[in-house]
This record gives structure tokens, C-alpha cells and sequence, in this order.
């Protein structure tokens, strides 16, 4: 292939790269895994989740440096490198010491691949004149991306039901070893900068202070940051409210499953979804509120079909929006600095996430009930705090 078609062909392998690196079959059983297998409480789960978003904060920008310097391509390699040691670690062993190191090295390649996927999806279309094609082309990475697990977690969660809780994690040395290969047939796009690239330090530094400079991005980052982390809790949750409403583990991963085809419905189209919401500025402000209303029910749905109803709601539209302002966000952004400030405003949801997993995990100490209605108020008050403005939306 050459010209465009290489680009083209860029993109359609980083779909299927995407794909893979989120086989997670362990998403159908994924607090059964951490607590019944593992040994586990809710508290130490959602600790053992802020050490791992606390890690890939830290570890966000000098990854997001690594992409830039020395290439998208090289990043996504190491990401899935990781992955497949992360997941070896989980997968031979339990305890809170040994699930640590697993989520240290499960960080480095969450925070190798922030950023630098996008970038490659972006600056790929870039170099074939098809810059136009961004929003979709990102809605459909994260369709695939949702869609992998929407595939995964049920079929995960009827093997934890038949074979063992840790058996969804050893199933997943399949596609990510598949994963590594593709990445290895990427091509890297060219970026706007020629000639040598700057230092490993600069490529940090110059990436920071343009965002800190960009009011725009900054008002975008917020409003994406806050609303997504705050919406991924249910993730952590939901299993464990079905529990309590007597529903085994094995239907676990058909819940997550309708959790993400709600999403790959809202990111099919995304200009209709706007459009039905009456312009991308309102679409933001629907998409907060539904979800934060959604959390404030939840502890009157004591029924497990209106429970699961609200479980979809969330990530339908507190988790799809994200996508939606990542197009608007890159439209800011050269491509010389596109990994490295995509990251920084990674680095930011990390540290958020790594916050509101300590608070959520001592909330679930008191009750569900609380931590839901905390969760919808603070979705809420973030909403009402937003500062993007229309003009945030053209890329001027």
C-alpha cells in the first residue's frame, strides 16, 4: 500500500488493536475476582484502584514524552507489553502485595496508550487529507474499544461461573498476545515538526505549558475529566449492588454487556445525538445531568430490572460524552504536542480518579445507599460548574 491508503489502513488496524487490548473478560466478574477470589474487602478493592489510578497519573506525561519522542508506534508496543505482564501477575496469584505490583505495571501501559491511540487515529487521517473524518473516526475507536468488552464480560462471567474466578484473566492472554502482533504492523504518521525532535524533557515541558496556557482546553478537560470519572464508579459498583440484591455472578457480565452496547449506541452517531439534544453545548449538559439524576435513584430501585435500567444510563451518556469532547479537544492541539497534552489531561483524570476511589471506598463502608447519592450530587454540582463555551467547540 502507499499514499493514503497507508493511513487509511493505519486506522482500520488501531480499531482492531483497540479491540483486543480490551478483551477484558474479566470484566464479567470483576469484584467477585478482587473479593471472593482475591481475598479481598470493597474498601481494599477501591484502594488498590487508587493505587492504580495514582500510578498512571504519575505515570501520564513522561508516557504521553515517550509517544512524542520517540513515536506513537513504539508507545502502543509497550503498552500491550505490559499489559501481558500485568495480566500474568494477576492471573498466578492473589493478595493485596502482589495485586499492587500487577496494577503498577497495568498503569504503565494504560498511561502508554493514553493519548498515543488517539494521536496515531488522528494524525493518521491528518496525513491522508482526512482530518474532517476525526469525530467519527474516534467514536469509532471507542466503540470498538466497548464493544470488545460488551463481547467479553458476558462470555467472562459464565466462565467464572463454570470454571473459577481467575479463569477470565487467563482467557485474556489470547487477544492480548494477538494485540502485540498487530501493533508491530503499525506505521508512524508524520507531525507537523521536521528535523530532529526536541529533548525528552522539553517534549514535557512545552506539552504542560500549552495546556496550562489553552483556557479552551482547560474548560473541555474539566468538563470531560470530572463528568467521566465521576460516571466510572458505577463500574465498580453495580456488581456489588447486584449482589446484595441476590443476583449471582453469573449474569454480572450481561449487565456490563448493556452498560457498553448503551454506549456504542450513543457513539454510532454522535452528530445525531447532538443534533436530538438540540447542539453539542446542550448534548454536554444533558449527558451530565441524566447520569447524575441516574445515581441519585439508585437507592430507591430496590427492584433488579429498575437497578439495571439506571446501571445502563450512567455509562450510556456519563462515559460516551468523553469521546465527543476529545474531538473537540485535539482540534486545539498540533501534532507535535498531541500525545504529550492529551496526556497531561489524562494525568488530571487520573488524579481525580485516584481521589474519588479513596472517598467512594469509604462511603461504601457506610452504605451503597450514600455513596450513589454522593456520586449523583457531586455529577451534578460539576455540571453546574462547567465553563465550556460555545466557541470552545469550533477549534478556533
Amino acid at each position: 500500500m502507499t499514499g493514503p491508503a497507508v493511513w487509511r489502513a493505519n486506522v482500520q488496524r488501531m480499531y482492531v488493536w483497540r479491540a483486543l487490548t480490551m478483551m477484558h473478560f474479566f470484566a464479567g466478574a470483576l469484584v467477585p475476582f478482587f473479593t471472593d477470589w482475591g481475598g479481598l474487602t470493597l474498601p481494599q478493592l477501591f484502594l488498590l484502584q487508587a493505587w492504580f489510578f495514582l500510578w498512571t497519573f504519575l505515570l501520564e506525561v513522561p508516557t504521553g514524552a515517550v509517544a512524542d519522542k520517540f513515536g506513537r508506534k513504539a508507545s502502543l508496543i509497550c503498552a500491550n507489553v505490559c499489559l501481558l505482564t500485568a495480566t500474568a501477575i494477576y492471573a498466578t496469584g492473589k493478595g493485596l502485595p502482589r495485586f499492587c505490583l500487577a496494577e503498577v505495571i497495568w498503569a504503565a501501559s494504560a498511561a502508554l496508550a493514553s493519548g498515543a491511540d488517539e494521536a496515531m487515529i488522528y494524525d493518521s487521517l491528518k496525513a491522508c487529507g482526512e482530518e474532517a473524518r476525526s469525530k467519527k473516526a474516534l467514536a469509532t475507536l471507542a466503540s470498538f474499544d466497548i464493544g470488545a468488552i460488551a463481547f467479553a464480560a458476558p462470555v467472562g462471567s459464565l466462565m467464572a461461573a463454570h470454571w473459577g474466578l481467575n479463569v477470565p484473566m487467563l482467557a485474556m492472554f489470547v487477544p492480548f498476545s494477538l494485540g502485540l502482533l498487530l501493533s508491530l504492523t503499525l506505521r508512524e504518521p508524520p507531525t507537523e515538526e521536521e528535523g530532529p525532535k526536541p529533548a525528552y524533557r522539553e517534549i514535557i515541558s512545552r506539552g504542560v505549558r500549552y495546556f496550562a496556557s489553552h483556557r479552551p482546553l482547560r474548560a473541555l478537560a474539566f468538563d470531560s475529566v470530572t463528568i467521566w470519572m465521576l460516571s466510572f464508579m458505577i463500574v465498580w459498583l453495580f456488581q456489588a449492588r447486584l449482589k446484595e440484591l441476590g443476583i449471582g455472578v453469573g449474569v454480572y457480565g450481561f449487565v456490563t454487556m448493556a452498560m457498553t452496547l448503551s454506549q456504542i449506541a450513543i457513539l454510532s452517531s454522535p452528530d445525531r445525538v447532538e443534533r436530538f439534544f438540540g447542539g453539542t453545548r446542550r448534548y454536554l449538559i444533558w449527558s451530565a445531568v441524566i447520569p447524575g439524576l441516574a445515581f441519585l435513584a439508585l437507592p430507591f430501585a430496590t427492584n433488579p430490572w429498575a437497578a439495571c435500567a439506571l446501571f445502563v444510563l450512567i455509562p450510556a451518556f456519563g462515559l460516551s460524552r468523553s469521546v465527543v469532547i476529545s474531538n473537540y479537544m485535539n482540534k486545539h492541539i498540533g501534532s507535535a504536542q498531541r500525545a504529550t497534552v492529551l496526556s497531561t489531561v489524562g494525568m488530571a483524570r487520573q488524579l481525580m480518579g485516584a481521589a474519588a476511589l479513596l472517598t467512594v471506598g469509604l462511603l461504601t463502608k457506610i452504605s451503597l445507599g450514600w455513596t450513589f447519592t454522593a456520586l449523583g450530587v457531586a455529577i451534578l454540582a460539576c455540571a453546574w460548574a462547567s465553563s465550556v463555551e460555545e466557541a470552545h467547540l469550533t477549534g478556533a
